[in-house]
């Protein structure tokens, strides 16, 4: 660069005497743009000699080390950022229309940690081996405390529907194979509502379909039939009755009173 702006300055010169061309020196500040542009490129390329990552994270691996020849485009480093935390989650087909942008989710992480986000993707196309859909929640992880590529469960609501919590022993079949709950009516009757279970865990089952309030028979529910007349044991956390007398078959019954909203 130094050497042709020394030439360019001794070509100005001469031109002014006379002893140098018009072309020629045309030819020297040609030469003098090129050596400009390339000293331009080359402030650049030194400046690329530093890495520098897009964004801020914490560095996951290194898989080069000082003095290692790397290609172009070739990976240096692996960072994370996990401010925001995306949640992956696959939301069943049936389920999909109640969910949207912006909704929140609660998410509960095999840590034992817990924090609320909000929906901020929903795939437009079911995976086509589950069909289930993806959808992504983002939630603020600023002190960096929840990592990434941990086991999660998302909890979203989509809704609220009375129902009650059972024990699966409370369930049962009837004669067309829908399930329900045998209940006993003011008259000590047996009656059979169907239930449609909303959300169950290891301790039981939120269900639908019961009345508001009724007296559900919790032993002895296969022994009776609908509409047949039974003796009714009430007794809170009942665990079995004796002496079945054998014209009016007794079961125990527990109360539920008041229906608890599940989502």
């Amino acid at each position: 660069m130094r050497e042709q702006e020394s030439a360019f300055r001794a070509a100005e010169a001469l031109g002014k005497k006379g002893y140098q061309s018009q072309r020629q020196a045309d030819q020297v500040y040609s030469s003098l743009q090129t050596a400009k542009h390339e000293l331009q490129e080359a402030l650049i390329e030194l400046e690329r000699i530093e890495i520098k990552a897009p964004f801020e994270g914490a560095v996951l691996s290194r898989p080069v080390e000082l003095g290692t020849y790397v290609d172009t485009n070739g990976e240096v480093a692996t960072i994370v950022d996990n401010d925001p935390l995306v949640v992956s989650v696959q939301i069943p087909q049936q389920k999909v229309a109640d969910l949207k942008r912006g909704q929140i989710a609660s998410v509960h992480f095999a840590t034992g940690q817990e924090r609320d986000g909000k929906i901020r993707y929903i795939a437009a196309r079911a995976d086509e081996g589950t069909r289930t859909f993806r959808v992504e929640i983002e939630l603020p992880n600023a002190d960096g405390s929840i990592p990434s590529g941990i086991s999660a469960e998302a909890t979203i609501p989509t809704g609220s529907v009375l129902a009650q919590f059972l024990s699966p022993a409370d369930l049962s079949l009837n004669e067309a194979g829908a399930l329900g709950v045998k209940t006993v009516n003011d008259k000590d009757q047996v009656e059979f509502h169907e239930a449609q279970i909303v959300m169950s865990d290891a301790n039981g089952a939120w269900v639908t379909g019961l009345p508001k309030t009724a007296r559900i028979i919790t032993l002895g529910h296969g022994y009776v039939q609908i509409g047949e007349n039974v003796q009714v044991a009430e007794e809170e956390g009942s665990s079995g009755v004796a002496d079945t007398p054998e014209a009016s078959p007794q079961v125990a019954t527990g109360n539920v009173a008041k229906p608890t909203a599940a989502q």
